[in-house]
């Protein structure tokens, strides 16, 4: 996923890379825009915002829990960008989703290295880039600004897992109404289901919650 170039149609600041020959979509202009407008807006921040680039941005359908339809955006970005990313990404997702109006995700392109391929026997596959970390990482990705607090695996009696993901209960607000993109979006890139709730407060998170709750 890292065999990117830039397109020749369009400069560093224009923030696209695309594999050699393959055309931006209107859709991918318009957020390319955005995010150097961003940097242009930001000088504090322009050196991380500098480094964000994209690869794609796709429009998904999808139907939410109570059965009606929605969509997000799916935004995959160079793992190169990544750590900028984790810096300065809710601006970019807050900026994004204010234009769109819509919930926007977005991933980092990983490699998978299967523990099948041929390599020399002194060398070790990196932790990082086997399936199970790969999954791991992009349901990291598209939770954020949220934090994975918990996790548990349930066994129904037909033998039947289902693995229940929990977020900081703080970010409660913030997230409810991106929960249903989130778990599409990790089937769509995985081909696994998950289900998310939020880890109980303890007694310091309580205390938050209760102050915000006061002040509404």
């Amino acid at each position: 996923s890292e065999n990117y170039k830039y397109s020749n149609m369009f400069n560093r600041r224009d923030k696209i890379i695309k594999k050699d020959g393959v055309k931006p979509t209107d859709l991918e202009e318009e957020v390319a825009k955005s995010i150097s407008s961003l940097e242009s807006n930001n000088k504090d921040l322009k050196a991380h915002l500098a480094i964000i680039f994209i690869n794609s941005v796709e429009n998904v359908e999808f139907e939410r829990a109570d059965g009606s339809a929605a969509e997000y955006l799916l935004v995959k970005i160079p793992h190169r960008s990544h750590g900028a990313l984790k810096k300065v990404g809710k601006l970019v997702i807050d900026k994004l989703e204010k234009q769109f109006e819509k919930n926007v995700l977005v991933v980092a392109n990983r490699t998978i290295i299967s523990c099948h391929a041929k390599h020399h026997p002194s060398q070790m596959r990196p932790r990082s880039r086997t399936l199970t970390s790969v999954h791991a990482e992009i349901l990291n990705d598209i939770v954020f600004p949220s934090n994975i607090s918990g996790r548990s695996t349930r066994v129904s009696i037909e033998g039947k897992k289902t693995h229940k993901v929990m977020l900081d209960p703080l970010d409660k607000d913030l997230m409810d109404d991106k929960l249903d993109a989130i778990t599409h979006a990790y089937h769509k890139l995985t081909t696994h289901k998950i289900s998310l709730g939020y880890s109980r407060p303890s007694v310091f998170e309580q205390k938050i919650l209760d102050t915000r709750a006061a002040k509404n």
